[in-house]
């Protein structure tokens, strides 16, 4: 047992506050002091960000050195000292940055790790592990920087995380920085714990900018107020980030001191993140794909949804700015296809153009329309002639967004999400563990690339053995030999056997149409045992032409007593 868990048993151990936005003109040994003569029992070596640094490695080395030094003459003889490491942006090599300055660290006596203000796992249990191999006794602490939704940088929940971490080596988990104690003190309310002890450190509250410079406004005795309903909850580890000064751990200690020395911790009776699913069964679907028009002229598009709705097909499939080429916006038109239709709509909606906090928006809003059904996908790459003009956002991929959705709390009606699943792949199986953790992040079902060969039928088949969700066979007619050659030379996602393409050769448009059909209706009948209800994909606005394929699809779903 180290020492710290020693003391932990005896009452919280205080931590310091925020180095570099309260130093000022002072040395690190200087604002040590102060925050050791406020109350602090630990303090952090002003290392954090060695891990980021682009510069040398002896130089690196020096700085740590000197911060050793600087903690080391600051500290009283009962003060506890822990190395600070902060993230690494190359997650790649993260393990081997973060073990050059621990072994720095061990070789001076520091044997005490905190892990702050880190957004991804990787090499986080490999560099604990590395720690306790060579220190037994050494104590390892991670804080991971988490949004007031909950959400790391990297798209994972708070609840995630300290799960993955919870049978590791590290010894205490936490989370600091990106928001002020009151929505720290929610979020940790929702939080399941194991017995580990938990670790909060919340900024001050929320930046104001001045010229060029950052100022946190929240008062101590507001921050301690809230810190003491935080220790309230059984926190054994407290401290302040970002805005936080020593009159701020002063005001946090004399707020705790009469609190109990052991409170047993808190755990919500329900864990958050069970968010039903979708109680609605989504097998024998027919949905039918309409882009949204180029401009704001919707009299074509909405003469197709209600062809399409007197056909009776379940869903109309919107997408999202197909090929990163600008369209109306899907959301909005599924609210406009539900109020004047009452037909389901099924919008896409990409990761590429919006962060999650607009998506969650947009979803709050979909869902007071009554739409309660989203198609999530990564999104294709913008074009190179529009990437001077327009920035990609991608701040998440579909994996993690599903994520991110399944577990919103602010959602009265569960939303039923979909996947896109690319049935044309060359490695497939790497779908197939794509698919799988979409599904464990809360996919209900998938709606694939189109099926124009034996090989993506045979990955249908594959599909339908190995997933859970129901599955939307694709199925987009080509029209003409032109349109053949362009798919599967330029868009992604295709593979269409050379003999359909030659078939095309030399036919005029209504020819070519004919045979679209054909194919199309073959193709259906093949992928009807490995699907659970057809995709079909609209091509040029040619609304005829599609009439005769979902009663075609209508059909097989009778014969097998499904629908």
């Amino acid at each position: 047992m180290s020492k710290i868990d020693t003391l932990l048993k005896q009452g919280p151990l205080l931590f310091d506050g925020a180095m570099h936005s309260y130093q000022g003109s002072q040395t690190s040994k200087e604002v040590l002091k102060d925050y050791i003569d406020a109350g602090a029992m630990a303090i952090k070596t002003n290392t954090f960000s060695c891990s980021s640094s682009s510069l040398p490695w002896n130089e690196i080395e020096q700085k740590i050195e000197f911060e050793i030094e600087q903690a080391k003459e600051a500290a009283h003889e009962e003060t506890l000292i822990f190395a600070n490491i902060g993230p690494c942006p190359r997650e790649d090599d993260a393990f081997s940055i973060y073990k050059k300055q621990v072994d720095l660290f061990l070789k001076h006596g520091i044997n005490a790790f905190l892990f702050e203000t880190i957004s991804s796992l990787n090499g986080i249990e490999a560099i604990s592990d590395h720690i306790h191999q060579i220190a037994p006794e050494a104590f390892v602490l991670v804080s991971f920087a988490i949004h007031e939704n909950g959400i790391s940088d990297q798209g994972e929940t708070i609840q995630s995380l300290y799960d993955a971490l919870a049978q590791s080596s590290i010894d205490a988990i936490g989370m600091n920085c990106r928001v002020g104690p009151k929505h720290m003190l929610e979020l940790l309310k929702t939080l399941v714990r194991c017995d580990k002890p938990l670790y909060i450190s919340p900024n001050a509250g929320y930046p104001t900018v001045l010229g060029w410079n950052v100022y946190y406004n929240g008062s101590p005795a507001y921050f301690a107020q809230m810190m003491k309903e935080i220790r309230l909850l059984g926190v054994e580890m407290i401290g302040g980030c970002c805005g936080t000064t020593p009159a701020h751990i002063a005001a946090m200690k004399e707020a705790i001191l009469l609190l109990p020395s052991y409170i047993p911790y808190h755990n919500p009776r329900t864990i958050q993140n069970d968010h039903p699913r979708s109680g609605k069964d989504w097998r024998n679907t027919i949905a039918i794909e309409l882009d949204p028009p180029k401009n704001d002229q919707l009299d074509a598009f909405m003469k197709g949804v209600y062809a399409f709705h007197k056909e009776g097909v379940d869903l109309i499939t919107l997408a999202d700015c197909p090929v990163g080429r600008m369209r109306a916006d899907s959301s909005l038109l599924a609210c406009k296809i539900k109020k004047e239709t009452g037909i389901d709509p099924l919008p896409h909606i990409t990761c590429r153009d919006r962060n999650l906090n607009a998506i969650k928006a947009l979803l709050l809003g979909l869902s007071a329309q009554e739409i309660h059904q989203v198609l999530f996908v990564t999104g294709d790459p913008l074009p190179s002639d529009t990437i001077e003009e327009v920035k990609a956002v991608y701040h998440f991929n579909s994996r993690k967004l599903m994520k991110a959705v399944h577990q919103m709390n602010e959602l009265s009606s569960p939303m039923a999400l979909f996947g896109a699943l690319n049935i044309n792949a060359h490695n497939f199986d790497q779908q197939l563990v794509l698919a799988k953790e979409k599904e464990a992040n809360g996919a209900i079902g998938f709606l694939t690339q189109p099926i124009h060969s034996w090989e993506g039928l045979q990955n249908l088949k594959k599909a339908k053995e190995h997933l859970n969700g129901v599955i939307l066979a694709g199925i987009y007619p080509i029209v003409s030999y032109k349109n053949a050659l362009f798919l599967s030379n330029e868009i992604s996602g295709m593979r269409i056997d050379a003999r359909i393409v030659e078939m095309y050769k030399d036919k005029d448009r209504k020819e070519g149409e004919q045979i679209a059909i054909q194919i199309s209706k073959a193709i259906m009948k093949e992928a009807l045992p490995y699907c659970d209800g057809f995709y079909l994909m609209t091509p040029f606005q040619r609304i005829e032409m599609m009439l005769p394929l979902i009663q075609e699809a209508k059909d097989l779903l009778k014969k097998t007593g499904t629908n």
